[in-house]
């Protein structure tokens, strides 16, 4: 018995101390660790490779088990279920519930894509797991046999697999060759290739490359490039004699393209005379630059590529190849290797073959999964932005017949707006449009299909507990919130009375111590106020007024809103009409970094970079065009930049954005430019009234007065409301648009807010260092002018944010530009709500919000208002996008906070260290709650994304990068809340380091991951791992020496506080 109880003793310590908040904090940053390298593997090396080496990996499943068990002993530990702890065990609870529902989803659910063509039936889908499937029929007795195994592969990991499976009485064994992922079938050319390849191109102009024992179809006809007999019937090509030949065996006759461009030129039909006839069954000269006609298909032989052969390279953009998987079959002593065209995501290609009496099909990809139903696709509907290809929406007409119940039900199904029916979900996912060049009716739906009721439910289930219990734990009597509102109150009476003593210890110290050039004009200034509401269709469809394309266009070219003394719309308007004068002007800005390599100035024109009627350096630029994002460097990615600006200033020249043309009745409401062939080809009156004014425009230059263009400008503005009235925005949205333009609101924003911001941090700090008697009067106007400053500077920010709300129609945070303005903003939200407790919280939150809005003044974002991609149009935009990037508002409060206190660490001296410790010990508590606010939104954000996800996508968690380091960040903030409770980790100066360098987890969760990884998410703009910033290397080595001499300086403080204490 005794024995027993000290092995219970035994276990049970062992089990308190491995499921202790210490290691369960361990196995929380081992979790967040793994996801985040996990995002990483993905982007380098693909989804399938992230699977493989951690979402899918057996010790993932069980540190996932064991923090599962860690939240439920603690959750008895500390006896969580206690009423005053109800917040508490409610939020700990939810988790549970949330791990639980993702292990119901992970391990019994499954979801897939269903390709419907319209007017056509389905009743299975294809898998989102690749598998490899093996069907296997017996010759002899007809007897089938199949099996499938979910298989997932990676370059880059360990794919050895042996699968045996029998068929008959035979045991068949399948074994692992190799694998290669995201390859195109490219032709390469090399001398030591003995083979040689074929040029064919057919309809479409499209060229197609036969090589050697090669097989290439044009309509029902086959043409062999082979040495081998013909046999077959089709068109036989081989070489030899140093000529192709050819041998038919179907009819094929020949026409050289000499002669049908003179058919051409005529205008008539080629006469059958014309046509050379080939000899069936007997080789001919196959002869270059001739056209061919076989079966009623068109093919012209281009040219003959020696030492050439295909081979499967790698992709150059990411996930534009497929996979292919090499097994060996294995019965007794016959074997066969097989290569398996197919892959994660993609509709396998199926190899047929026969081997000792049976008949196997190999597959590798997406397989079928039937359904207890079917889904009849009755209609498609896409509608597009108008004068644009952009899909603005698109939904499915569906009928469901289900032959259990004999029931059949009309359902329609679009973006965010989804079907449940018996435990399936499903979702619009995308479309398949008309092939024209086909008789065939190719349009289609492509549905997301999800069955995972059970788990889902329960998720949402945990994600409604865990949102109650945040808002209960904000007002609960013992929670810590409430705590830390207590304890501010008590330093703030302590630090009065300190600040009293202090200033009468410190007053007796203070008492000791002319050539031709090409014709040109610009349109006066006034002229330019009424020319700027002129309304123009940019290329997304968006119907603006000509200042804001003028705007955007001078931006591009000049890195300014301006050119010399040229405003943005005179000075566009002026290169519209004047490009023999403009083209010798020096107003493209050339980046730093291509200036000395390319021999140019800050500013160059289209004449130094331009060379044979091309971009000069074109070579060079589809070289860097054609790498990998993450493999430019910084010239390329300069290069790239200087093109797009000369190939932008092209297009004006030859008016490619004057699209102010409206057509009446234009079924996609576009606009057009001035007597372009498109609208000429419709109505050829309608370009005269905009070139009557144009021409106003040059003879009142040539006057400079502009009544008459004045005149005519109203008028043609008129004509374009009267047309276009559908899609034109009122007047009032016009001229306020203007009016945002021109107030540059968040450039003035951050102006304002740094300098105010600084300015009442220098009160703060004068506050603590030059204590006198009369300095909280002296400073007491001072302050309060301040703080109205910045209120008045937070007032305009948001009119900024209302006015883009207006412009756009939709919720301003729906691209990377609006998200970060609007974090600025809720920023200040968040410095307010705090700044009673401590007049430094504004001071930092101004800073910060100054700092965010200065980013987005760098030129690293498109501040362009853009129409909404089909996914975004949803009430989760307002909701989801809202609450997440405000929560960084609130973190990055906290990491301002904790930037102030370092340098109050690195600041103390012996006699300011008692007022500095109590500044300290405040805003610490006022960090700590912010963090907690923050926290709370970021995790709601956060599984609200999950619900939105669910509803667009048909699933609430994927590994999409973008959520895995949102949840990085929540796992982050919640391990540092947490330090509080771990003996030894619970000092002040680790929380504050720690709440400064955390916010790194939430700019990765935004710039990172938009910019270096790639995802699903619309802000996303990667194609992998991009080259990390020399700057910002330097960056955070300069930081980590600045927390290092807070920590020593914090630390020498320490040890002079303990021998003062022990003196």
């Amino acid at each position: 018995m005794a024995i027993f109880v000290k092995n219970f003793i035994l276990m049970n310590k062992l089990l308190s101390t491995l499921f202790s908040m210490r290691w369960a904090s361990i196995g929380l940053i081992a979790f967040l660790v793994a996801i985040a390298i996990a995002t990483f593997i993905e982007s380098t090396h693909g989804i399938q490779a992230a699977k493989i080496i951690i979402y899918d990996a057996s010790w993932f499943e069980g540190l996932l088990l064991y923090l599962a068990l860690a939240l439920v002993s603690n959750i008895f530990h500390y006896q969580m279920w206690k009423r005053e702890k109800i917040a508490m065990f409610s939020f700990h609870l939810s988790f549970l519930i949330i791990l639980l529902g993702a292990a119901i989803t992970r391990f019994v659910s499954f979801e897939g894509l269903m390709v419907i063509k319209e007017g056509t039936s389905k009743n299975f889908i294809y898998t989102a797991d690749p598998y490899l499937l093996v069907n296997a029929q017996e010759l002899e007795t007809g007897k089938q046999t199949l099996e499938a195994w979910k298989t997932y592969l990676s370059e880059y990991t360990s794919n050895d697999f042996e699968h045996e499976f029998a068929v008959g009485k035979k045991n068949i064994q399948l074994l692992y060759k190799g694998f290669m992922s995201d390859r195109i079938d490219s032709l390469v050319i090399n001398q030591k290739f003995k083979e040689n390849a074929l040029e064919l191109v057919t309809d479409g102009m499209r060229s197609n490359y036969l090589c050697q024992e090669d097989l290439l179809m044009v309509g029902q006809t086959p043409f062999f490039f082979t040495n081998a007999k013909p046999n077959a019937p089709g068109i036989y090509l081989s070489f030899f004699n140093d000529k192709v030949m050819v041998y038919p065996n179907v009819p094929l006759k020949s026409l050289p393209m000499s002669e049908m461009q003179k058919v051409r030129a005529s205008g008539q039909a080629p006469a059958d005379s014309l046509y050379k006839e080939f000899p069936l069954n007997e080789w001919s000269e196959f002869t270059p630059l001739t056209l061919y006609l076989v079966g009623g298909q068109q093919v012209v032989f281009k040219r003959l590529i020696p030492h050439a052969k295909k081979a499967l390279l790698k992709a150059p953009k990411k996930n534009t190849g497929k996979d292919y998987l090499t097994v060996e079959l294995l019965d007794g002593k016959a074997r066969k290797t097989i290569r398996l065209e197919g892959g994660k995501g993609q509709f396998p290609k199926p190899e047929r073959f026969a081997m000792n009496g049976v008949v196997y099909q190999l597959e590798y990809g997406s397989i079928q999964k039937n359904l207890p139903f079917s889904v009849r696709c009755r209609d498609f509907q896409l509608d597009r932005y108008p004068g644009s290809n952009a899909p603005s929406s698109f939904a499915s007409e569906l009928t469901i017949e289900d032959p259990r119940n004999n029931k059949r039900m009309d359902k329609r199904v679009f973006m965010n707006n989804v079907i449940d029916y018996d435990g399936y979900r499903f979702f619009q996912s995308s479309y398949e449009l008309d092939d024209p060049s086909t008789p065939e009716n190719e349009e289609g739906t492509k549905l997301s299909v999800n069955h995972d009721f059970l788990g889902t439910t329960i998720t949402y289930i945990g994600y409604l507990l865990m949102a109650l219990a945040m808002i209960l734990s904000l007002f609960a009597p013992a929670g810590r919130f409430y705590y830390l509102g207590q304890q501010l109150q008590k330093l703030k009476n302590k630090k009065a009375a300190l600040g009293v003593v202090l200033m009468l210890g410190s007053t007796s110290l203070f008492a000791q111590h002319q050539h031709t050039k090409p014709v040109h004009h610009e349109v006066s200034i006034v002229h330019s106020e009424e020319l700027a509401s002129l309304l123009v269709q940019d290329y997304e469809g968006r119907i603006v007024p000509f200042h804001t394309l003028a705007d955007q266009l001078t931006r591009k070219l000049t890195h300014s809103n301006q050119y010399k003394d040229l405003n943005g719309v005179q000075f566009i308007l002026s290169m519209h009409m004047y490009p023999s004068y403009w083209v010798n002007q020096p107003f493209i800005q050339v980046p730093r970094a291509l200036r000395d390599a390319l021999k140019l100035k800050e500013y160059a024109n289209m004449m130094e970079l331009t060379a044979n009627g091309e971009f000069k350096w074109m070579a060079a630029y589809k070289e860097a065009h054609q790498k990998l994002e993450s493999q430019r460097n910084e010239f390329d990615k300069k290069l790239i930049k200087l093109n797009e600006k000369y190939e932008v200033a092209n297009n004006i020249f030859m008016w490619q954005f004057m699209r102010v043309i409206p057509l009446k009745n234009d079924p996609n409401n576009t606009w057009y430019v001035p007597l372009s062939m498109e609208l000429t080809q419709k109505d050829s009156i309608s370009s005269k009234p905009f070139l009557n004014y144009l021409a106003a425009v040059h003879a009142g230059g040539e006057k400079n007065t502009f009544g008459e263009a004045t005149d005519l400008l109203k008028n043609f503005k008129a004509f374009q409301r009267n047309v276009g009235a559908k899609v034109a925005p009122s007047e009032s949205i016009v001229n306020l648009e203007i009016s945002y333009n021109k107030m540059q609101i968040f450039k003035r924003s951050y102006q304002m807010y740094l300098l105010e911001g600084l300015l009442l941090l220098i009160v703060f700090f004068i506050g603590i260092f030059v204590r006198k008697p009369d300095n909280s009067e002296k400073f007491k106007w001072p302050k309060r002018i301040l703080v109205g400053l910045v209120i008045l500077t937070f007032v305009y920010h948001g009119a900024g944010v209302g006015m883009r709300w207006l412009i756009s129609g939709h919720a301003p945070w729906s691209n990377g530009y609006e998200a970060i303005v609007f974090i600025g903003w809720v920023t200040m939200i968040a410095g307010f709500i705090f700044a009673r407790k401590n007049q430094v919280v504004l001071a930092g939150a101004a800073i910060l919000a100054a700092l965010m809005l200065w980013v987005t003044e760098m030129n690293l974002m498109d501040p362009e208002i853009t129409p909404l991609v089909p996914v975004l149009k949803s009430y989760w935009l307002m909701i989801h996008v809202a609450i997440i990037t405000g929560s960084y508002g609130f973190l990055g409060l906290a990491c301002i906070l904790g930037l102030i206190n370092l340098k109050l660490y690195i600041l103390q001296t012996e006699r300011t260290a008692p007022l500095i410790r109590i500044n300290i010990q405040e805003i610490t508590a006022i960090s700590e709650m912010t963090m907690t606010v923050g926290l709370y939104m970021l995790t709601i954000g956060t599984f609200l994304g999950g619900v939105w996800a669910n509803e667009s996508w048909g699933r609430y968690w994927g590994w999409d990068p973008k959520e895995t380091w949102a949840l990085v960040s929540v796992l982050v903030y919640a391990v540092i809340l947490h330090f509080r409770m771990i003996p030894g980790l619970q000092g002040r100066f680790l929380f504050n380091a720690l709440s400064f360098w955390s916010y790194s987890a939430i700019l990765f969760t935004f710039f990172g991951v938009n910019f270096m990884l790639v995802g699903l998410h619309s802000y996303a703009q990667g194609e992998g791992l991009n080259q990390f910033p020399t700057w910002l290397t330097i960056l955070i080595v300069i930081l980590a020496i600045f927390t290092l001499i807070a920590y020593l300086r914090n630390r020498h403080m320490e040890k002079k506080q303990k021998a003062a204490l022990l003196q």
